[in-house]
């Protein structure tokens, strides 16, 4: 694990497909700003900060193509946050920043939605502890 954070990816969170929630985990899709540096593809563990309200919340995070549903090539940045949705509110047009703590994996192709449901709630787990880790709590206090 690096000792100083990449830079943070900021964007603007926009409409998706809607998967996430339907499978448990709604999650804020952020069109990055141009320019903007975004980690290699895999799956992360992370904060996302809300600039406009001074929230900050705990987060695992896809960047990647979706290859389980096979359905497009772009890159998308899908933040779910570990705080109950009625907390964290209706994000969409909001502008966030995503700080990213640690890669927890590679993307994979899962053979059914089951077996990525299971795979997306051992990622949160490790997510939470890495959170938890003292890179991790190094990582928040930089956001203050």
């Amino acid at each position: 694990m690096a000792d100083a954070p990449t830079p943070p990816l900021a964007g603007t969170v926009v409409h998706g497909a809607g998967r996430g929630r339907g499978l448990g985990f709604p999650t804020a899709n952020v069109s990055p700003d141009p320019g903007t540096p975004a980690p290699p593809a895999g799956i992360h563990s992370g904060w996302l900060v809300r600039r406009a309200t001074g929230g900050v919340h705990r987060a695992t995070i896809s960047v990647g193509t979706n290859p389980t549903f096979c359905d497009t090539t772009e890159v998308h940045t899908e933040v779910y946050c570990h705080d109950p949705s009625d907390e964290v509110g209706d994000l969409y047009g909001e502008r966030v920043e995503v700080w990213f703590v640690a890669r927890i994996r590679e993307t994979e192709t899962f053979a059914s939605v089951a077996e990525l449901v299971l795979a997306a709630r051992e990622d949160i787990r490790r997510s939470e502890a890495l959170l938890d880790s003292e890179h991790g709590r190094r990582v928040l206090a930089l956001l203050s």
